[in-house]
């Protein structure tokens, strides 16, 4: 059931109340809704006309108005829009977030991958890095995943089996899976690389504020509560619980929304899914969490052009074949198709206190991006400026962005390795010379990470955070590291895990 917000003024009840409605929030929802628990779900946008691409262009006043602010640092030269940059339909152009019902599912790619064991080690930075405090880790294991990860290849309708360790995204299997059609692939053997294979999402289930689940219905015909057009702008925590929402909704003005109504949700548990620039921001507009809320901004630094360039060949037909998919026949209902990414393996990362990266297979006299691991770093945050939006009052987002010298060692190390494995085949840039290319590509990580303890993070392993025994944060925003896999089936994977924790929680006993 979908409601306008505009047409509520009185204070509404539930058990759950997520905030977002992008895959975080939205699994989360439906995880709970089919639990038989009631859940309210509230989305920002007053968008919901689904013709091609004609809800972008009616959210921009919006997004305008309500995600702008100042942008600097690395930004400052290389996405000076990055708070406000609008989706034009090329798969190119870097773009981020969407004031739109379903947020940016509605224009991701389905890149699907785990991350991997290493990604939740706790290991050190390069000997040349001696401020860096190392990668540090996250308070659960792969392993303490692995059952959700599986639960998240069926939920999101993606192929094979996930087995031990995600068997169904190993190059062994897809070289099984392509010969099976007849198809020659073989799994490439280059020293200190894995081939990794990503899933690409079919595309009947990218959206998941209109995707079906379970083959049953959308989130919007389900029994959750959603509400369009309602904005939060103060989160009421009182000796250590949020007591209630402050929500307001804005008018039908097109290009010049106003603040039309306000009313208040209360539950017993909140789930804060926004991604990693609003979550914060909305933390620090209502005073709620500890010092780490805003800190550790993260991404997958991203090449606006081509920078790996190959001058022959060093993969065989078949092992091309394996790394593009090539002739791969989709089945019925499931992914798109899949690929793979040359990823530094996890040996060695630890022996080099690097980052990892993942490379293209790209052909002779051909060009591909890369995109690396970033290391976290305090000073990368999103905080508020004194400037304050047009339609509610409320102060904007100062998001500023560095890149360390970790970083710089993980790519220059990362590409010397790659082209020493391909028999010198590739050449990229200096590191300096790409300082007008780094862009974020989407991937927003950190500012609410997840740690043991209060001392470390914003919020504990099962996504509660610190001093506030019954909100919790969901998203890439709780991520310690960024790892080197697509954040999507991580953020469906942790919902998935903070809905059965929440089905036994005390919080929601009844």
């Amino acid at each position: 059931m979908i409601t306008n917000g505009k047409n509520i003024t009185t204070r509404q009840k539930t058990q759950v109340c997520v905030i977002g409605s992008g895959p975080a929030g939205i699994t989360a929802a439906w995880q709970l809704s089919a639990a038989g628990y009631d859940v309210i779900l509230l989305d920002g946008s007053r968008q919901l006309d689904y013709a091609v691409n004609s809800y972008y262009k009616k959210s921009w006043p919006d997004k305008v108005k309500l995600y702008n602010g100042v942008a600097d640092g690395v930004f400052a030269e290389n996405e000076p829009q990055f708070l406000i940059r609008p989706y034009n339909g090329d798969s190119n152009f870097p773009t981020e977030r969407e004031r739109v019902y379903g947020g940016t599912s509605t224009h991701w790619g389905g890149q699907s991958r785990p991350l991997d064991s290493i990604d939740f080690e706790k290991r050190p930075g390069s000997p040349t890095c001696p401020d860096f405090p190392g990668f540090p880790g996250w308070p659960i294991s792969r392993s303490d995943l692995d059952p959700f990860y599986a639960k998240a290849v069926s939920f999101n309708n993606l192929v094979g089996d996930y087995g031990t360790n995600g068997t169904n995204f190993t190059a062994e299997y897809w070289v099984n899976q392509m010969q099976q059609q007849g198809l020659q692939a073989a799994v490439p053997q280059l020293k200190n690389f894995d081939a990794d294979m990503y899933q690409f999402m079919g595309s009947q289930w990218l959206n998941f504020a209109t995707r079906t689940f379970d083959g049953m219905s959308t989130i919007g015909d389900s029994n959750v509560r959603v509400i369009v057009n309602a904005t939060v702008l103060n989160i009421v925590e009182q000796n250590g619980s949020v007591q209630y929402l402050n929500v307001a909704s804005m008018n039908d003005d097109p290009t010049n929304p106003q603040k039309e109504t306000e009313f208040t949700v209360q539950a017993s548990v909140y789930i804060l899914a926004c991604g990693s620039v609003e979550n914060a921001r909305q933390l620090l507009l209502s005073g709620v969490g500890n010092k780490f809320v805003g800190r550790y901004f993260m991404c997958h630094p991203l090449t606006s052009d081509g920078v790996i360039s190959t001058n022959q060949s060093y993969l065989s037909p078949a092992q091309s074949n394996l790394m593009g998919g090539t002739g791969w026949n989709p089945q019925p209902g499931t992914i798109q198709n899949f690929q793979g990414r040359f990823t530094v393996n996890s040996q060695t990362a630890r022996s080099l206190g690097i980052g990892r990266c993942w490379f293209w297979a790209n052909d002779a006299r051909s060009s591909a991006q890369m995109y690396m691991e970033m290391a976290p770093n305090f000073n990368s945050y999103v905080g508020l400026t004194t400037t304050v939006d047009p339609v509610f009052g409320q102060q904007q987002t100062h998001i500023h962005w560095e890149l360390s010298d970790q970083d710089k060692v993980t790519y220059e190390t990362n590409c010397n390795l790659f082209q020493q494995a391909t028999n010198n085949s590739i050449s990229f840039p200096d590191w300096d010379n790409l300082a007008e290319q780094w862009v974020v590509n989407g991937h927003h990580i950190g500012t609410t990470r997840m740690s043991a303890s209060a001392s470390d993070g914003a919020v504990d392993k099962n996504l509660k955070m610190y001093g506030v025994d019954n909100l919790y944060v969901a998203g890439a925003s709780v991520f310690p590291t960024t790892g080197v896999s697509n954040p999507t089936m991580t953020i469906v994977t942790l919902s998935l895990r903070l809905a059965d924790y929440l089905k036994t929680s005390a919080d929601l006993k009844t």
